[in-house]
């Protein structure tokens, strides 16, 4: 059995440090990444998809160093949490698919003089 998602994509905010119940420090990023194809008429038609991924450990540190617009490269494993949600009454369960990034490089120039190379096998 296998689980490994690889993507490329951009990021759509500034990646957010955060703290753990455990006191371990984590990033969330939000990566789009865009789909193209020809509709029945020759068109060109795109879909962009959300992609929420965390940084833990090592890799965090470098994960917080990226900015809105960047392109980045990653690979990890996708989980699944459920949540529950109460609307109007009612109660809906659902699942959220997240992606836990084991290793990650940035793809596009950075600005800043200290620029950690990258985040590759960090963890």
């Amino acid at each position: 059995m296998f689980n490994k998602v690889i993507l490329i994509g951009r990021l759509g905010q500034n990646a957010e440090a955060k703290t753990a119940q455990n006191n371990k420090e984590y990033v969330t990023l939000n990566i789009a990444t865009q789909e193209s194809w020809k509709n029945d008429k020759g068109e060109y038609e795109t879909r962009t998809e959300w992609h929420r991924v965390f940084a833990w450990r090592n890799l965090s540190k470098f994960a917080k160093t990226l900015q809105k617009g960047q392109l980045v490269t990653l690979e990890g494993i996708l989980r699944y949490r459920e949540v529950e949600d109460e609307v109007k009454g009612t109660t809906f369960k659902h699942r959220i698919a997240e992606i836990h990034a084991v290793s990650m490089k940035r793809l596009s120039k950075f600005e800043a003089a200290d620029d950690p190379s990258d985040g590759a096998d960090d963890e």
